[in-house]
């Protein structure tokens, strides 16, 4: 397959496409230059057709580029063009060049405001106490309704809902993945609590993508997207099923 990432130069971009390309044909686009081969140096927001020219005869789209910050002072200023025009004109793109599947880089933050009700908020600040791990109703994708906590979450809601019109309505096949907690530069839990339950790492980032990348019989879904991590509340196990995909790693192993 021609497979193509947005955001190849990025944490979970650079370990997908190392995997990938030993069995497929790998392209990817970027803003920050690097040295690696088929790839496209453009800003996804500045034209649709510059994007479309990049997708001609790809078979997927993992679409990953975007910006991250989900700090209290990271607004509409800086989230528009990288999350919200970048990832429609991808969207578009892919649908007008006739790709078959889109991978959309989600987040769990679009519900994250779940995770100030109980157990959850216990759970997310390491309080335990009286918690039966395996008794915690997780929280859904598809038929739950979505709770963003900031602006950058309700930007990963937006390519959500697009990809939902783009399979219902141009027949494409969308995976909308909502990822958990890389810690760049290290590939361990981060030091704050909430980590213990959205932990993801990097060789589990690589071969859950390429689980969604390989699946057949593809419509529109919505995944979560960890660890196998002790404490969940996000109900992970579900992609772990529907993509036939056991991860190797898990939170607790750091402790």
């Amino acid at each position: 397959m021609k497979i193509m990432i947005t955001g190849i130069n990025g944490a979970i971009g650079s370990v997908v496409a190392d995997l990938m390309s030993k069995d497929h044909e790998v392209h990817g686009i970027d803003v920050i230059k690097s040295g690696r081969p088929n790839t496209t140096h453009i800003d996804l927001a500045d034209s649709v057709d510059d994007v479309s020219k990049a997708f001609e005869g790809m078979d997927i789209v993992l679409h990953l580029a975007a910006d991250p910050r989900h700090d209290p002072w990271i607004g509409w200023k800086e989230l528009m063009r990288p999350n919200m025009i970048a990832t429609a004109n991808v969207y578009s793109a892919a649908h007008k060049t006739g790709v078959r599947r889109f991978i959309f880089g989600g987040s769990m933050r679009v519900v994250a405001g779940y995770e100030s009700e109980e157990p959850y908020a216990s759970i997310i600040n390491g309080n335990y106490d009286g918690i039966d791990k395996n008794k915690i109703k997780l929280i859904k994708g598809i038929g739950q309704d979505t709770r963003p906590n900031n602006e950058y979450a309700t930007s990963k809601i937006f390519g959500e809902n697009l990809g939902r019109y783009f399979h219902e309505f141009e027949e494409m096949e969308v995976l909308c993945v909502r990822i958990g907690s890389l810690k760049h530069g290290s590939d361990r839990p981060g030091h704050d609590s909430r980590s213990w339950v959205a932990f993801m790492s990097l060789r589990d980032a690589a071969s859950y993508f390429k689980a969604c990348i390989e699946k057949k019989d593809v419509g529109y879904d919505i995944l979560y997207a960890a660890s196998d991590n002790d404490w969940k509340i996000y109900d992970t196990p579900y992609a772990y099923k529907y993509l036939d995909f056991q991860p190797a790693d898990n939170a607790e192993n750091y402790r």
